[in-house]
């Protein structure tokens, strides 16, 4: 008799586990039962030139290091190049070369974008993972290459790097210019633990930012086009009870 009882027990909480799934919607089961796994919200960032910082007159090298050279590239000639924490115009290879931080944000709602957890009554989730984690280049007509470009996680009002409450979590490839090359995304080794930091909170939104120092020589070629980016993955979590 205490067998067949817990025989019944069993399968009275298989069912309620699978009905339990059920009201998540669509997603993979995982090992663990209750872990389901869910498509990230696409994200899409665009870089265009005309927010790069060139100087007009760039075309023409400006000559620096010790005097009667440029010491000064941030106010060359006594002329401003408005340098600031996203700015900055230095001495390299012996010309004034601009540093500018270029950066995009995009938010995240989970319980907005996710569909399977838009009913949720639960406000946590636990055991974050990413799954996968890729990036598209969806059309690129920049005439100069991309540098790598880090990607953070960060609170919602954090809409521009550097900023010390955005955190690394991935890294995409040099992008070569005109190319449009498609891949994963090189994740750090505390990804995942990020992702549970700023994700786990369901009605919490967040924001990723994807962002890029670009470089320019005076007396090189000025940037020209822009770069679309799209960001894909999938995740694995489930409802903390």
């Amino acid at each position: 008799m205490a067998a067949m009882k817990r025989a019944t027990l069993s399968r009275v909480l298989t069912v309620v586990a699978v009905a339990t799934l059920g009201a998540l919607g669509c997603g993979l089961i995982s090992s663990d039962i209750t872990k389901v796994s869910f498509d990230m919200p696409k994200k899409t960032y665009t870089f265009d030139s005309a927010s790069f910082g060139v100087p007009a007159g760039n075309s023409a090298a400006i000559p620096c290091g010790a005097a009667p050279l440029v010491t000064d590239c941030c106010n060359p000639l006594g002329v401003s190049a408005g340098c600031n924490a996203q700015r900055t115009v230095m001495c390299e290879s012996a010309v004034c070369t601009l540093h500018q931080v270029v950066s995009i944000p995009q938010k995240v709602d989970f319980k907005m974008e996710v569909p399977a957890l838009a009913s949720v009554s639960d406000q946590h989730l636990a055991n974050m993972s990413f799954e996968s984690l890729n990036y598209m280049v969806v059309s690129n007509t920049l005439n100069v290459p991309v540098p790598p470009l880090q990607l953070y996680l960060a609170p919602e009002t954090v809409t521009m790097l550097p900023s010390d409450e955005a955190v690394l979590f991935g890294t995409v490839d040099m992008i070569p210019a005109g190319q449009t090359p498609s891949g994963s995304i090189h994740k750090t080794d505390d990804a995942d633990a990020t992702f549970a930091r700023f994700g786990s909170t369901l009605g919490t939104p967040f924001n990723i930012l994807i962002g890029t120092t670009i470089v320019v020589p005076s007396g090189s070629p000025t940037p020209t086009g822009r770069v679309q980016v799209a960001v894909t993955g999938t995740f694995a979590a489930k409802l903390a009870l």
